[in-house]
């Protein structure tokens, strides 16, 4: 759904697979999908999964999603997007991307804290992370969003497996399944996003942009409901 499916070839591989970049978070939303409906919840909002591609030549799914909505465009009032989370090794911090931009940063805290895990800010800014995935267009259009990684503490041996892969498999032939890959990380990760969504459907109010983000300027006025 969101790699580079045939490529140059590296070591005489053509074959771009994109097992984390991105078929482990198309696996995650299925997972999640199927969780809720086990599980048999129903959430005050319906919850939509969305599946785009073309992300990697600049977001085209999504960005079409966003400007012709199956629902609604004033009943979608948040966005929580599974880019590349990278379970490379145990879950025990969540990485947030716009974390401190709207209000659903109280609600990822508060998913984190039931389920013992610590909570990060995006580590290296500078790469503007927030901006380079497909809930950019959703925060174009004016919906509050996050985007979620298993997160590492700077200068750890975490870290230093994050830096490695991203260097010798990101938009590689060699992120596939042969690849070191921790199911334990993928399984809380999964239930992080089930957690956050229920939480965020069942809100009597909409999420909002926080009174200081630079994207508050993408809100629309809509009713105070939904």
């Amino acid at each position: 759904m969101d790699h580079l499916g045939i490529g140059e070839p590296i070591n005489g591989d053509r074959i771009y697979n994109g097992a984390m970049d991105n078929a482990s978070g198309t696996a995650a939303i299925i997972e999640v999908a199927t969780q809720l409906h086990e599980l048999g919840q129903r959430p005050a909002r319906s919850i939509l999964f969305l599946a785009v591609t073309g992300e990697e030549k600049g977001e085209l799914g999504s960005r079409y999603f966003a400007a012709h909505p199956t629902v609604p465009s004033a009943s979608i009032v948040a966005n929580v997007n599974t880019d590349m989370f990278l379970p490379l090794f145990p879950l025990k911090t969540l990485m947030v991307l716009g974390l401190d931009e709207s209000d659903l940063g109280g609600d990822v805290r508060a998913v984190a804290k039931d389920l013992g895990l610590g909570i990060q800010a995006d580590p290296e800014p500078q790469r503007n992370r927030f901006i380079r995935s497909d809930q950019y267009s959703f925060i174009k259009a004016g919906v509050p969003a996050l985007a979620m990684k298993v997160g590492y503490e700077e200068k750890s041996p975490e870290a230093e497996i994050a830096r490695k892969w991203t260097a010798e498999r990101y938009h590689a032939p060699s992120d596939d399944l042969n690849q070191p890959i921790d199911l334990s990380a993928g399984g809380k990760f999964v239930e992080v996003v089930r957690m956050l969504a229920v939480r965020i459907a069942n809100r009597t109010d909409r999420p909002a942009w926080n009174s200081n983000s630079f994207f508050r300027r993408f809100a629309k006025s809509i009713p105070s409901t939904g």
